[in-house]
């Protein structure tokens, strides 16, 4: 089925559902945000009743869009007729939300990830899109909606948070068609890129100082840096402050691929990867994770020192497979 008629169908079950459950992934980012409160702000357009959340709560950068103090971290109080699933690779990044969503009626999984995590009833999963808020856009036009300046701000953010600001090797002609399109509806790319690149707390610079303290070449291309939960305790940073950290770790000289590890419980790691013309979603799925073939990340436990052993051991195989461009 064409990437079309898939978006057709997530249309077609939109139309005669009155009750919407929407959820995006655990940790979410630009795009799980952007795309969760662009699609709620759509459906209710159509007289929806709509529900939105995220497993944890969306960072505080993100409470200039409109609609974000609307976002919960559980299920609705109502049966969902419909629930759609954004950004996810997975069922199980949707943690505590998995269980009501997949009890909806009808459930759909909207992704632009590698796609052998697919779920639900309709799975519309384009690994070849830009981000997630693109197929939002693509969504909206099959429902017979051009995006309002709100939803145009939104849906940019998604963009550019999963494009690195259209400097990925995601970044299409149609990626770079769509952001014109969505300035020309109303987004501020200045503004946004502003604050989704430049403006962070104190506390995110100072949790920064103790990723670039740990920062290792452990084996020749591949460089990896930690951050423990005192890490996070003594600077007072949120998981959120380490967007985008890990690729200026993949921009420096020499690096094939970067891996960041955050402890975010005790003794469970989230691991961040990131490759220069290296395949990183291999290794991931190996982990039980999954992602994009240059950024992809998974969840391990055990002690930092054996986490970081396993973790390189996986990596270094894939330095001596075939590269492409990054």
């Amino acid at each position: 089925m064409s990437r079309s008629d898939e978006c057709a169908r997530v249309a077609r079950a939109v139309r005669p559902s009155r009750a919407i459950f929407l959820a995006a992934h655990e940790h979410p980012d630009a795009d799980a945000v952007g795309s969760l409160l662009a699609l709620r702000s759509m459906l209710l357009s159509l007289g929806k009743t709509v529900h939105a959340a995220t497993p944890d709560p969306p960072p505080d950068r993100f409470a200039f869009l409109e609609g974000f103090d609307a976002i919960t971290t559980g299920p609705p109080p109502w049966p969902a007729d419909l629930a759609i699933a954004l950004d996810c690779d997975g069922a199980d990044r949707l943690a505590a939300l998995e269980a009501p969503l997949m009890a909806a009626g009808t459930v759909v999984d909207i992704d632009h990830h590698c796609g052998i995590n697919t779920f639900g009833d309709i799975r519309w999963v384009v690994s070849d899109a830009a981000s997630t808020a693109s197929l939002v856009v693509e969504l909206g036009d099959a429902l017979g909606l051009s995006p309002t300046a709100d939803q145009a701000a939104a849906l940019y953010l998604g963009l550019i948070g999963d494009t690195g600001g259209f400097r990925f090797t995601n970044t299409s002609p149609e990626a770079l068609r769509l952001g014109a399109e969505l300035v020309a509806a109303g987004a501020n790319p200045a503004e946004l890129a502003r604050r989704i690149f430049s403006i962070r707390p104190l506390s995110a610079a100072l949790l920064e100082a103790r990723a670039l303290a740990s920062l290792d070449m452990a084996i020749d291309g591949v460089l990896i840096a930690s951050l423990t939960q005192r890490d996070f305790a003594e600077t007072g940073a949120v998981p959120s402050a380490t967007d985008g950290l890990i690729d200026s770790f993949r921009d420096v000289v020499g690096v094939r691929a970067a891996i960041l590890l955050k402890e975010g419980e005790p003794g469970v790691w989230q691991v961040s990867l990131r490759g220069n013309g290296l395949d990183v979603a291999a290794v991931a799925v190996g982990f039980g994770g999954g992602g994009h073939v240059f950024a992809a990340g998974f969840t391990i436990e055990g002690e930092l020192d054996e986490v970081r052993a396993r973790v390189l051991d996986a990596v270094a195989p894939a330095l001596h497979e075939g590269t492409s461009d990054a």
